[in-house]
């Protein structure tokens, strides 16, 4: 799967990692598609991108499927992101929100196998599978469930900036933060909808 990279400008809190505990992977995986490119655009980067937060070894291969399957399920993670910022994701979407994302990431889910390991205190999800890439996509949808369970989740969110679409962790007391960057994004959308009040006839106001 191609994915076209999010448009507009990278945000000024564009170091990753924000997020608190795993769900930092669920953070930085949704934005390695960014403004600049696709930064896990082929098998080989995406390889490099889970060896390098430690979910599989060095020798692990990506295969083309399996490359696919990751990229669907970043961009359903993105619709479910964009959700917890008061956003549905409905058809058209010509801003980088794939509005068939969070279906193709049900399916995909279905097939993802887990199991309780009730061998450890506490019991916790764990992939149950062989293959390292497959148990690296599992963990990180266990980052989500442990997100939800916590209470972390709804912070997660997307960027209302229709330009922008960046992963943050809305760290504000009352969890209401709209944009990852008041001064960038925030700004813009404010003089977007200035220069909408004074374009529009004052007769239809």
């Amino acid at each position: 799967m191609t994915s076209k990279p999010v448009t507009g400008s990278r945000p000024d809190n564009d170091s990753a990692g924000t997020a608190p505990g795993p769900l930092r992977w669920i953070e930085e995986f949704i934005n390695t598609r960014r403004a600049d490119g696709d930064v896990i655009a082929a098998p080989q980067q995406l390889s490099q991108w889970l060896h390098d937060r430690g979910l599989i070894p060095r020798q692990a291969a990506v295969t083309d499927a399996q490359h696919a399957r990751a990229a669907s399920v970043r961009e359903g993670l993105r619709a479910l992101i964009a959700a917890n910022n008061t956003e549905t994701v409905a058809s058209p979407r010509p801003d980088g929100l794939d509005p068939a994302a969070r279906t193709a990431l049900a399916a995909l889910t279905a097939h993802i196998p887990l199991t309780l390991d009730v061998s450890r205190q506490p019991p916790r999800l764990s992939p149950a599978t062989s293959d390292p890439i497959d148990a690296a996509v599992a963990t990180l949808l266990i980052a989500v469930a442990n997100a939800v369970a916590d209470g972390t989740w709804p912070r997660l969110k997307a960027c209302r900036e229709p330009s922008c679409r960046w992963a943050y962790y809305d760290h504000s007391r009352n969890r209401r933060r709209t944009w990852c960057s008041m001064e960038l994004c925030g700004n813009r959308a404010k003089a977007r909808a200035s220069h909408n009040r004074k374009s529009t006839p004052r007769a239809e106001r």
